[in-house]
């Protein structure tokens, strides 16, 4: 049986690349950008010291923003968190505060959940420099007030990829718009592995290879579906 050769446009964390190494699975992992973090804007959340929260976090960048800066923006007990991915999760909960997660690829979803546990809290959605228009659209239609704030800004890094890759895992739209923009092209026969709904869109949009979405959104689960998804199609 060939053992494939993977191409992960991302960085992956220690107990992914164990799982990878166990398997015998060769890989290059490959980032396509850079995360800069930005200081809280401390005069804007003196504003809302002590009053009751409803935090939204759409990115594990996010998600390590406010558990490094909780102190200066003055989290609370009474504060909840809202997240679509055991991912972001499982990092909030070092928080000790309550963490909603709604489904990854159903973007809206998020936004629902959240107005519809609104009593009264201020809205603060923490995100990056590619701002998920989807959600603020579901908020601005619901007539809340809300609080965009840009916590991270993801800087491109150019990077010419040299070799034959069986297959190409993509964890983000920016990835593959940063793979594409340093020049680089897939293997025509390759199949490219998305782990999410806006994430697959991109790849269709500038790839002419097979696509395929995986179910699972979490890296580590993501990553074994998509290992066992070209094993199954590559040695029927």
């Amino acid at each position: 049986m060939k053992t494939p050769v993977f191409f992960i446009g991302d960085k992956l964390s220690k107990a992914t690349r164990q799982w990878l190494q166990k398997q015998h699975i060769q890989y290059i992992e490959q980032p396509f950008f850079r995360i800069e973090y930005k200081k809280p804007k401390l005069p804007f959340f003196e504003t809302m010291a002590n009053t009751r929260k409803q935090w939204v976090i759409t990115s594990v960048y996010s998600a390590h923003w406010l558990l490094r800066f909780q102190t200066q923006v003055g989290l609370t007990a009474t504060d909840q968190l809202y997240c679509w991915s055991e991912k972001e999760a499982g990092i909030l909960r070092k928080l000790n505060l309550p963490v909603i997660v709604s489904s990854y690829s159903k973007i809206a979803e998020l936004a629902d959940v959240v107005i519809g546990q609104n009593r009264g809290e201020s809205i603060l959605f923490l995100h990056g420099d590619k701002l998920h228009t989807e959600i603020s659209g579901v908020f601005e239609v619901s007539g809340l007030q809300f609080t965009e704030i840009e916590v991270y800004k993801n800087t491109p890094i150019e990077k010419f990829v040299s070799g034959m890759f069986d297959a190409y895992l993509f964890f983000s739209p920016s990835g593959i718009d940063n793979f594409k923009a340093s020049g680089n092209f897939p293997n025509p026969s390759s199949l490219i592995l998305a782990n999410e709904n806006s994430t697959a869109r991109a790849a269709w949009r500038v790839f002419t290879n097979k696509v395929y979405l995986s179910p699972e959104q979490e890296e580590l689960s993501f990553v074994q579906h998509s290992v066992a998804h070209w094993l199954e199609e590559n040695n029927k």
